[in-house]
C-alpha cells in the first residue's frame, strides 16, 4: 500500500482504519454485555479480519522498511515500532483465537481457555494499548516538529577547523611544558575528535573525564577531506588532500599516545611532532584546499534529520551528504534526479547542482516523497 499511496497517505489511511476498527471492537464488547451474542461475534470477526489486511499490507511493509532495511533500532520511533510490533502480533493472535473459539470447533478442548470472557476482555485491553502505541508512532514520525537549523558545513567551516587544529596543538604543547597531564590529555582528546568527527572510531570521551570535547562541528577534518575528494576526484587538490590526510592520521595516532601516557615527560617528542604537523597541515594543506576547491556545502544526516533541512545554493555547487549515525540512510530526489543508494555510518554522497529550481529529496527508509518525515529541500539559484 505504501508503494501505491506513498508513505504518509498510507499511514493516514491506516490511522483512520485503526480508529474505526477499535470503535468496532468496543461496540462488539457492548453487544456482548447486552446479550447480543450473534451481533457481538459478527462485529469482532469483521474487525479482527479487517485488521489482518492492514497488518499485512501497511504495518509489515512499514516496519520492514523503517526497522529492517534501515537497520534502525535507535530513536523513539523505532523503539515504539518494535514494542508495537511485538504486542500487535500478540493482540492479533489473541483476536484470531477468540474468533475461532466463538465461531468454530477448531480449537481442541485442551487448548481452550477456561475463563473465556476474561480473555476476551484482556484481548480488548491489549488491542487498545496497541492502538495507543500506534498513535505514538504516528505523532513522533509525522506530527512532531523536527528541529530546524540553518547551519550548513562549508569550506569556511573547513578552514576554521584547520585553525582549531593549530590552536589545540598549541594548547597541548603548553600543557606538556607545564607537565599538566590532565590538560594535555584534554587537548589531545580535542585533537582526535576534531580530526575524526562523530563517525570516527576513536571519537568520544577519550580522556575519561566525563565529557566529550570537540572544538569542531562534529564532521571531522578527515570527512571534510573525503568530501572534497568526492566532489572533485580529478581536481588538482586530490593528491594534496591525500597528503593532508596522512598528516592528520599521524597527529591522531600521536594524540592517542598522549592520552594513553602516564607521564607527560614521556611524550615530549610526540607533542612537538603534533604541533609541527598541525601547523603544516593548516598552512600548506587546509588553507590551500579551501581556497582552490569548487563551491561545496555539506548536509549532515543525524538523529533521522537532514541538517539543514532546507538549503539554498548556487548552480555549480557540490552538495555533499554525510551519514553520521549507525542507521542506514539514502538520499533520493522526489523526481529521481539522484539516488545515493544505501549510506552506512560515515557514508558520503555528492551531487553537483547544475540547474536552478527546487529539489525536494528524502530518505527512502525513514521518510517519503513530499517532505514526509526524514526529508529535505535544495533551492538552487
Amino acid at each position: 500500500m505504501q508503494a501505491l499511496l506513498g508513505t504518509r497517505l498510507a499511514a493516514d489511511v491506516n490511522l483512520g482504519a485503526q480508529i474505526v476498527l477499535l470503535i468496532g471492537l468496543w461496540i462488539g464488547f457492548y453487544f456482548a454485555r447486552t446479550g447480543q451474542i450473534n451481533r457481538h461475534a459478527a462485529m469482532q470477526t469483521t474487525m479482527v479480519m479487517a485488521n489482518l489486511f492492514f497488518i499485512l499490507f501497511v504495518m509489515v511493509p512499514s516496519f520492514y522498511q523503517y526497522v529492517i532495511l534501515g537497520g534502525t533500532t535507535g530513536g523513539i520511533v523505532a523503539r515504539l515500532m518494535l514494542i508495537h510490533g511485538l504486542l500487535g502480533v500478540v493482540a492479533q493472535a489473541a483476536g484470531v483465537y477468540v474468533i475461532l473459539r466463538m465461531r468454530t470447533g477448531l480449537i481442541p478442548p485442551r487448548f481452550r481457555v477456561r475463563d473465556f470472557r476474561r480473555m476476551m476482555r484482556w484481548t480488548l485491553m491489549l488491542w487498545t494499548a496497541v492502538f495507543v502505541l500506534g498513535i505514538g508512532i504516528y505523532y513522533y514520525r509525522y506530527l512532531l516538529p523536527k528541529p530546524v537549523t540553518t547551519f550548513a558545513a562549508s569550506l569556511e567551516r573547513f578552514r576554521q577547523a584547520g585553525g582549531d587544529l593549530v590552536s589545540q596543538a598549541g594548547e597541548l604543547r603548553r600543557a606538556a611544558e607545564h607537565r599538566d597531564l590532565q590538560a594535555a590529555k584534554r587537548a589531545a582528546e580535542r585533537l582526535v575528535n576534531l580530526i575524526e568527527g562523530k563517525t570516527g572510531a576513536p571519537y568520544g570521551d577519550l580522556d575519561k573525564n566525563g565529557s566529550v570535547e570537540d572544538p569542531g562541528d562534529g564532521i571531522g577534518l578527515v570527512n571534510y577531506l573525503r568530501a572534497l575528494m568526492k566532489a572533485a576526484p580529478e581536481g588538482p587538490g586530490a593528491s594534496l588532500a591525500e597528503t593532508v590526510g596522512s598528516w592528520l592520521k599521524t597527529i591522531r595516532t600521536d594524540a592517542l599516545a598522549v592520552i594513553a601516557a602516564a607521564d607527560p615527560g614521556a611524550v615530549g617528542g610526540k607533542v612537538e611532532s603534533i604541533v609541527t604537523l598541525a601547523e603544516r597541515a593548516e598552512r600548506e594543506g587546509i588553507a590551500r584546499l579551501a581556497a582552490d576547491a569548487p563551491p561545496m556545502v555539506i548536509i549532515v544526516m543525524d538523529a533521522f534529520v537532514f541538517t539543514p533541512k532546507q538549503l539554498t545554493v548556487r548552480t555549480g555547487t557540490a552538495v555533499v551528504w554525510i551519514n553520521q549515525e549507525h542507521e542506514a540512510h539514502t538520499v533520493i530526489a522526489d523526481d529521481r534526479k539522484f539516488d545515493s543508494g544505501d549510506l552506512s555510518v560515515g557514508g558520503i554522497f555528492v551531487f553537483t547542482v547544475t540547474e536552478a529550481g527546487t529539489i525536494p529529496y528524502y530518505c527512502d527508509y525513514h521518510g517519503g516523497r513530499g517532505g514526509v518525515d526524514m526529508a529535505g529541500v535544495l533551492i538552487v539559484e
